[in-house]
C-alpha cells in the first residue's frame, strides 16, 4: 500500500491529464511538485498506525482546465473478498446483481431460484460482481461521514480514509477504483467532487424510458479553475488498523469517526409541542371512517391507494400506539378502533394482514394497482406483529377479544419459518409460499414473537425468535449487508433492517437474559449507526435548510439507492439505545439516542416555524417531510431542499414522545440526561430542569436505577413523570439515590 497526491485536470468531467507524486507513508512534512503547476506541502503525523495529516496545494500558476486535487491510496494484492465500505451508501461494495428497473422497483424472481436467488438491487453506485474493472465515485454529500475503505478478511485489517466534507468551500468527493487484473485498487478523497462522465441520479432517464434510479446519468460535476497563489488545504486521515472480524471494524469505525468532523444535535423543537402539533394534524388528517369501521392512515391523499393503509413500514398500525399509552380522548378510541378494524377487515385467514389497502381494494406489494394480489412484504407484518403485541401489552382488557388474532399472525410466521427455515422478503399470504428470499427484510420479526411469547407463553413464539435471530446474526450481521426492509428498493443495504436487528435482539436479550443477544445487539447497533449523520452538513446558504438552520447530526440514510438523509428512523423511536444504556451503562448510546431525537423535532413544520418546500409553498403544520438532502441525487438544485408531503417521521415524532423520556436519570450513576432540547442537572439530592427553547411544553421525566432488571418493560411512557415547563422556565425536584419512580 502506497500513499499519493494528485492533480487531476479536467474538460467538463472527463478527465484529460494527470500528475501524482508518491509520499512516505511516515510521519514528516513533504515538499512536492505536480507538473510545474502545483507544490504541495504535505504534513504527517502518526498515532500508531493512524496518520493525520493535511495536503496544502498551492498553485504556482492559473491552471488551462479545470482541476481536482487529490489524496490516493493504493492498496495492492486486492480481490474481490475485500469489504469496501462507505457509511450509509456502500456495504461489501455494494457488490450485487443488478437489474435497471423503473421506480419503485419490484424483481421478478423464477419461482425455482425464490429461496436461493442473490439480492438483487437496482442500478446504484456498486463495485461489479462480473466486471474485471470498476469504479464507486461520490460525493460527501452521499453518505453519513465523508470516509471510504475497507476490511480484509484474510489479512484481518481495516483501513479507512477520512475527510472534511468541505475543503476550502468545496464539497468533497471519495472514490474507489477497482482492478482486478492488476490486483489493485485506488481510494482517493479529492476537491472539488468530480465523478467522471457519469453519475448516480434519480429521475428521468435521457433515453426517455422511464423513471429510474441509474448510474449512467452523465455527470454535471466540473473541477475549479485555480489562480496563480492560490491554495487550497485537503485534511486527511489514514487509518489502519487490526479487526478480528466486521464486528470489531464497524466497531473501531464508530470510536474513530469523529475524528475530523462531529457536529451537535439541533436544540430548537422540544418533544412536546413537536407531539402535540403532529397529533392534532393526525386527528384532523389521518383518520378514515368507513362502514363496519375506521383507521389511521399513513398519508392524507385519499386518491393513492399508498397513503392510506400499509401495514408497518411507513406506519400502518404503528401511528395509534402512542394514543393508546398518552391519550384518554378521542385519539385513543381511533387507535383502539384501528386495531379493531386491522384484525376484522384486513387479516386473511392464514393468519396474515394485507400489505395495502385503500377503499375496499386489497392491493399486493408488487406496485401493480391494476392487478391486486396477495404478495406481501415480510417486513409490513414483522413491524405490525411488533407494535400490536406492544399494544396488547399496553390494554390488555380492550383487546382481549382479539387476543386470537394476535395469536394467528405469530402463528404465521412460526409456520413459515418451519417450512422454509428463512422468511424471505416477498411472500404469497394466500399459498404461504416465499417469492423472494434471501433478505433481513423481517429483522424485528424476533422482537414481535418474543412479545407474543411474553403475553400468550407460547415456547414455539420464543423459540423461532431466538432461531431466526441467529440466522439474521450468521448470514446478514455478520456479513455486513442488512437489506430487504424498505419495499421499494429491492435488496440494497439499509438503515430499517438494521435498527430493525438491534431492536430484536434488545428485545431477545430482554426476555431471555441470554447475553448471546446483548453481544449481538451492541454489534447490530455499531452497524445501525453507520447510517446516522455524525457532523453538520453545510448547506447551500440560499437554500430552505440553511435558512432554517437543518442541523443533519442525528439524521437517518434510509439505504443505498435512495440518497438522502432523514429525520428519524423508519419507523421508530430509538429506545433500544435507551435499553443498551441500561444494560451497559455506556453514555455513548444515550448520545446517539438524544442525536437521532432531537434531529427528528427539528424538521416538523410548526405555525411559527414552517418549512418551506422545494414547491415553492410551505410545508403544513405537523407534516413532516422525509428529506434531509445532502445528496444531488435528484439534482444538485434539491440539496437543502424538502418536498411538500406527509411522510412516516411523523410516526417517529409520536413514538418519540411516548417511548422515550426527555430526561433520563440514573440513580445508580447519580446523574441526569437531557434527550429532549432542555438542559438538566442533578446537584447534590436536587434535579432541575430548564426550557431553553421559545416553546411552551410538556417534559416527561424517567427517574430509573438501570440494575433492576425487573423494571425493563416494552414502554417506560406509565413511570416518567410529566412537568409543563414555559419558555425559560426552571424546575426542581429533590432526589434520593436509590429511589426510582
Amino acid at each position: 500500500m502506497y500513499l499519493q497526491v494528485s492533480l487531476r485536470s479536467y474538460e467538463k468531467s472527463r478527465r484529460v491529464a494527470v500528475w501524482k507524486a508518491e509520499l512516505p507513508a511516515r510521519a514528516g512534512t513533504y515538499r512536492l511538485e505536480l507538473g510545474g503547476l502545483c507544490a504541495v506541502r504535505v504534513n504527517l503525523c502518526e498515532d500508531g498506525s493512524c496518520l493525520t495529516g493535511e495536503a496544502e496545494f498551492s498553485f504556482l500558476r492559473p491552471t488551462a482546465l479545470a482541476g481536482a486535487v487529490a489524496v490516493e491510496v493504493t492498496a495492492a494484492d486486492w480481490d474481490r473478498e475485500k469489504y469496501v465500505f462507505a457509511p450509509g451508501a456502500v456495504y461489501a461494495g455494494n457488490r450485487f446483481s443488478s437489474q435497471k428497473l423503473p421506480y419503485p422497483p419490484y424483481a421478478q424472481i423464477k419461482a425455482e431460484e425464490a429461496l436461493t436467488h442473490p439480492p438483487v438491487v437496482t442500478d446504484i453506485p456498486r463495485l461489479s460482481d462480473t466486471e474485471p474493472v470498476s469504479k464507486i465515485e461520490l460525493r460527501s454529500g452521499d453518505m453519513t461521514t465523508p470516509a471510504i475503505g475497507y476490511f480484509s478478511p484474510k489479512d484481518r485489517q481495516g483501513v479507512l480514509l477520512m475527510t472534511t466534507h468541505l475543503a476550502n468551500g468545496d464539497y468533497t468527493g471519495l472514490s474507489v477504483y477497482e482492478n482486478l487484473p492488476e490486483k489493485q485498487a485506488l481510494f482517493a478523497l479529492s476537491c472539488p467532487a468530480v465523478r467522471e462522465e457519469t453519475k448516480y441520479f434519480f429521475g428521468e432517464r435521457a433515453d426517455g424510458t422511464g423513471f429510474f434510479p441509474h448510474s449512467d446519468a452523465e455527470s454535471d460535476d466540473t473541477g475549479r479553475w485555480f489562480e496563480a497563489g492560490e491554495a487550497i488545504c485537503l485534511p486527511f486521515v489514514l487509518d489502519f488498523f487490526d479487526a478480528a472480524d466486521l464486528r470489531a471494524f464497524f466497531a473501531h469505525f464508530e470510536a474513530v469517526r469523529g475524528t475530523l468532523e462531529q457536529g451537535e444535535p439541533d436544540i430548537s423543537v422540544p418533544y412536546g409541542i413537536a407531539y402535540e402539533t403532529v397529533k392534532e394534524k393526525f386527528q384532523r388528517e389521518n383518520f378514515i371512517e368507513e362502514q363496519g369501521g375506521g383507521y389511521y392512515s399513513v398519508g392524507v391523499r385519499r386518491d393513492v391507494p399508498q397513503q392510506c393503509w400499509q401495514a408497518g413500514w411507513v406506519g400502518g398500525g404503528i401511528n395509534g400506539y402512542p394514543f393508546l399509552l398518552e391519550d384518554s380522548g378521542l385519539a385513543r378510541m381511533r387507535a383502539l378502533e384501528t386495531v379493531r378494524f386491522i384484525f376484522d377487515h384486513l387479516q386473511e385467514k392464514t393468519g396474515w394482514v394485507c400489505g395495502m389497502y385503500a377503499g375496499g381494494v386489497y392491493y399486493g406489494d408488487t406496485f401493480d394497482l391494476e392487478h391486486p394480489n396477495h404478495v406481501l412484504l415480510i417486513r409490513k407484518d414483522a413491524d405490525l406483529l411488533y407494535f400490536l403485541a406492544k399494544q396488547f401489552l399496553s390494554c390488555p382488557t380492550e383487546l382481549a377479544p382479539y387476543a386470537k388474532n394476535l395469536r394467528r399472525l405469530a402463528d404465521a410466521f412460526v409456520r413459515l419459518w418451519q417450512r422454509y427455515g428463512q422468511i424471505g422478503q416477498f411472500i404469497d399470504t394466500a399459498t404461504e409460499e416465499i417469492v423472494i428470499g434471501n433478505s433481513a427484510s423481517g429483522a424485528i420479526a424476533p422482537a414481535g414473537l418474543a412479545l407474543c411469547y411474553r403475553l400468550f407463553g407460547n415456547a414455539a413464539y420464543l423459540e423461532t425468535a431466538e432461531a431466526l435471530g441467529a440466522l439474521y446474526e450468521r448470514e446478514y450481521l455478520d456479513r455486513g449487508i442488512v437489506n430487504g426492509g424498505p419495499g421499494e428498493i429491492c435488496q440494497a443495504p439499509d438503515s430499517e433492517s438494521a435498527f430493525g436487528l438491534l431492536e430484536s435482539y434488545t428485545q431477545l436479550y430482554e426476555t431471555t437474559g441470554d447475553a448471546r443477544w446483548l453481544t449481538a445487539a451492541r454489534a447490530a447497533c455499531d452497524l445501525a449507526l453507520t447510517w446516522v449523520m455524525n457532523y453538520n452538513f453545510e448547506f447551500p446558504q440560499e437554500t430552505p435548510a440553511a435558512k432554517r438552520g437543518i442541523h443533519t447530526t442525528g439524521t437517518v440514510f434510509a439505504n443505498a439507492q435512495n440518497k438522502h438523509s432523514a429525520p428519524g428512523i423508519c419507523t421508530l423511536s430509538g429506545n433500544s439505545l435507551l435499553k443498551l444504556y441500561r444494560f451497559t451503562g455506556e453514555e455513548a448510546y444515550l448520545e446517539a439516542l438524544r442525536n437521532i431525537t432531537r434531529g427528528l423535532m427539528q424538521c416538523v413544520s410548526l405555525r411559527e416555524r414552517p418549512i418551506y418546500c422545494l414547491e415553492k409553498r410551505y410545508l403544513p403544520v405537523g407534516y413532516v417531510n422525509e428529506r434531509c438532502q445532502t445528496s444531488d441525487w435528484e439534482g444538485k438544485e434539491t440539496i437543502g431542499g424538502f418536498l411538500c408531503g406527509s411522510n412516516w417521521p411523523e410516526v417517529c415524532v409520536l413514538l418519540t414522545y411516548a417511548e422515550v423520556p426527555g430526561v433520563y436519570v440514573d440513580t445508580a450513576a447519580h446523574r441526569a440526561f437531557a434527550l429532549d432540547a432542555v438542559d438538566c442537572g442533578w446537584e447534590g439530592d436536587l434535579l432541575w430542569v430548564e426550557n431553553p427553547t421559545a416553546y411552551e411544553t410538556t417534559v416527561t421525566i424517567l427517574t430509573d436505577d438501570p440494575g433492576d432488571v425487573g423494571a425493563v418493560t416494552c414502554n417506560y411512557f406509565a413511570a416518567m413523570q410529566q412537568v409543563r415547563l414555559k419558555p425559560g422556565q426552571r424546575w426542581e425536584t429533590r432526589l434520593e439515590t436509590g429511589n426510582t419512580q
